[in-house]
């Protein structure tokens, strides 16, 4: 069904409703909590649903990286309060402390505000006055949040696992945390255990059934890595209509974690070149490949011509060691870009071979006036003493949850210093190639004003605490600097010890705003209007008619999708350890897994034993046979349902080529601040609504944005004729 935006205007006006669940949660169910009657009210029945709060982004949190929630409470068979009495709910972490007010409660539907624990109870009492500010009467309901399933791994069926003779000499048989121990007679490095958490000895029995891939012997000649050329930070490249370019890919070494590294570049750089070219413009790039692997080059993002997307075996042929390949790039929608390898990118990308495009609008399609402008590129490496840890030869590894760094870096250093005065506006246009890490970045003591994100410009900044950004993601956000000063950029998150069954913060340090007092002359020089720079969104046309097109979902559900998908995994032939905590884990997930809290698990498991699926549940068919034809200047939603039910449920950043769309819901909750993406976070157990506008002729990849699960088979193609 081809759906107009029109239709969805007339159906779906901001005023709309989600439609009203059940007073009974599904079982298991991660956004739906049950509050269960004493016995005094043993008629009432109730629930409260974990919605997804108003936010930028895919997923909501707060600066610390907490969960954010709305809940919202759906009641019925209360007995009518005593008069002057009220219902009145209370939100508390386990331990009691604090207890937090959240408001009355009665039967039907009501609002009860924002949430961010980690783990809470809701408890509702029969309280004498509206103005209780303290709970004191009896109890009514009680219930506690999803997360609280989480319980600590059962150790005693663990060590069953274990294997003492097989795993001597396989690494800390303590669990202390060391790393890079080598497993057997196997040639695999340990992987770093992750600080925070403890591991026990049956872990040590695990490795995976791929050969090692290592860098240091792979890409520097007879291992001597210091005979590399050094890697050197990015250049900017000003392109006009009809310019060429030469992108080179080949082995470079750069220092990172106080050791060389070898790794890959584009013309020796990391990140490379960052490519600047105004709306409209088309630019001829030659790719040279000296990587050792078969390679192409990505536009991601870029609605341009389809036999230049760089997909090898969908819209070209590998460009093998050796070999070049001429691009013609076209830039027909100003924004924030990125261009990769798409062939074994869980390694080429990893080590290097990422680089930043941005496409200015004419003046008058301008963001307001920013004083200081910033390109950050988020990334991590994975390392242990004697560099890098090997990737896998015949097949990818770390098919989990994807290779998490212990080391993050931003444009391809460790610290970075940005520089400012007090009273500029710093403009940050912010991109993650990481392979698999969404992060939650902050600068100390400053909001951010969301501008855009990936094509397009929200209708109206969005003010929010921090920016969670999930791989292939990228957006646009200002800070303004009210006081000189020092301040910290920070990822900051909610970590999980799977075994502990609890939640630890971490706190990474990617560098420092420093804040200069005003230099008055500085200011003075830029006269009294300044001319607006020229910064990268859709024109304001497109965008006020982009606002026309916002879908919600009614009492009844008003629209049906034109497609659905479900996102899952199939482990068939993982070792018993592994199966059995995939199992084990499965009372809760956590929205978005911020950390490799589990190394080993992930690390030991490869694609010749894991699937990532995307299956289309009408016709059963999965990944590269799902077949699908879309009419050119058609629009369609199409739904993605990350499914709860699957072993090992977790977050996929989905990114669809050569088309952009807009995120109409989240688990039937409209979203309330549209921009035009072109990848899109889908948390843990949720389903997402997309408009896709499918504009741009050829056969296109659709696919999940973590290199590993890319490289696991969870991919499909669609045309567009």
């Amino acid at each position: 069904m081809m759906v107009r935006w029109a239709w969805l205007f007339v159906l779906c006006g901001p005023g709309l409703a989600a439609a009203t669940p059940p007073t009974e949660c599904k079982p298991l169910s991660l956004y739906c909590m049950e509050l269960v009657p004493t016995a005094a009210y043993a008629g009432a029945k109730a629930s409260l649903e974990l919605a997804r709060p108003a936010s930028a982004f895919g997923v909501a949190v707060t600066r610390d990286g907490h969960q954010r929630y709305e809940l919202v409470a759906y009641v019925e068979g209360l007995p009518a309060a005593p008069q002057g009495s009220v219902y009145m709910a209370w939100v508390m972490p386990l331990d009691l402390d604090p207890v937090v007010r959240l408001g009355r409660i009665e039967n039907g539907r009501a609002n009860l505000g924002e949430v961010a624990f980690n783990k809470f109870m809701v408890l509702v009492s029969l309280e004498d006055s509206p103005l209780a500010m303290e709970r004191s009467g009896p109890l009514v309901l009680r219930g506690r949040s999803p997360s609280s399933r989480l319980e600590p791994h059962d150790l005693f069926q663990v060590s069953a696992f274990a294997d003492p003779a097989g795993s001597a000499g396989r690494g800390d048989e303590h669990g202390d945390g060391a790393h890079g121990h080598t497993a057997g007679a196997t040639g695999w490095p340990m992987p770093a255990v992750h600080p925070g958490v403890r591991m026990s000895t049956a872990m040590h029995t695990l490795v995976p059934d791929v050969a090692p891939w290592v860098p240091e012997t792979e890409l520097a000649p007879s291992g001597d890595v210091a005979a590399l050329p050094e890697a050197r930070p990015r250049e900017t490249l000003y392109l006009t209509d009809g310019d060429t370019l030469t992108l080179h890919a080949y082995p470079v070494r750069k220092r990172v974690g106080g050791r060389d590294l070898a790794m890959l570049g584009y013309n020796g750089q990391i990140p490379g070149p960052l490519l600047h070219v105004e709306k409209n413009v088309t630019i001829k790039v030659t790719f040279k490949n000296d990587a050792p692997f078969a390679s192409s080059i990505h536009w991601h993002g870029l609605r341009h011509e389809n036999r230049f997307d760089g997909v090898p075996g969908l819209t070209q042929d590998p460009v093998r060691q050796g070999g070049t390949f001429e691009y013609e790039v076209h830039f027909p929608d100003a924004g924030l870009y990125w261009y990769h390898p798409h062939h074994r990118e869980d390694v080429q990308q990893d080590l290097g071979l990422y680089g930043n495009m941005l496409v200015r609008p004419p003046a008058f399609e301008a963001l307001p006036f920013a004083s200081t402008e910033e390109i950050l590129v988020l990334d991590d490496l994975t390392l242990a003493p004697d560099g890098n840890v090997p990737y896998g030869r015949e097949a990818s590894n770390y098919l989990l949850m994807g290779r998490f760094g212990n080391v993050p870096l931003i444009n391809g250093e460790e610290r970075v210093i940005l520089r400012a005065a007090r009273f500029d506006t710093l403009r940050l246009y912010v991109t993650n190639v990481s392979n698999t890490r969404t992060w939650n970045v902050s600068v100390e003591g400053h909001a951010m004003q969301v501008m855009g994100s990936d094509l397009g410009l929200y209708a109206d900044p969005v003010w929010e605490e921090s920016m969670a950004i999930a791989p292939a993601e990228r957006y646009t956000a200002d800070i303004v600097l009210p006081s000189a000063g020092r301040y910290a950029i920070t990822n900051r998150v909610q970590s999980l010890d799977h075994t502990a069954g609890v939640f630890f913060p971490e706190v990474d340090t990617l560098g420092f705003v420093v804040v200069d007092s005003v230099d008055v002359n500085r200011w003075a020089s830029r006269g009294p209007t300044p001319r607006p720079r020229m910064d990268p969104m859709v024109d304001y046309t497109l965008f006020r008619r982009a606002l026309a097109r916002t879908a919600t979902l009614g009492p009844d559900s008003l629209y049906v999708p034109d497609r659905e998908v479900e996102l899952f995994i199939r482990a068939h032939s993982v070792p018993p350890l592994v199966n059995w905590l995939l199992n084990a884990d499965q009372s809760w997930f956590q929205p978005v897994e911020w950390t490799g809290t589990m190394p080993m698990m992930n690390w030991s498991t490869s694609g010749r034993q894991v699937d990532w699926v995307i299956r289309e549940p009408s016709t059963g068919r999965e990944n590269m046979d799902i077949d699908w034809t879309f009419a050119r200047g058609s629009t369609e939603i199409l739904r993605i349902v990350n499914r709860r039910d699957s072993p090992h449920a977790m977050q996929h950043p989905i990114h669809l080529h050569g088309q952009r769309f807009l995120v109409l819901s989240y688990n039937g909750r409209p979203v309330a601040n549209q921009v035009w993406k072109d990848t899109v976070l889908i948390p843990a157990g949720m389903t997402a609504d997309i408009a896709v506008e499918f504009t741009n002729p050829g056969q296109w990849m659709m696919h999940c944005h973590i290199a590993e699960h890319l490289e696991g088979g969870m991919k499909m193609t669609f045309e567009v004729e």
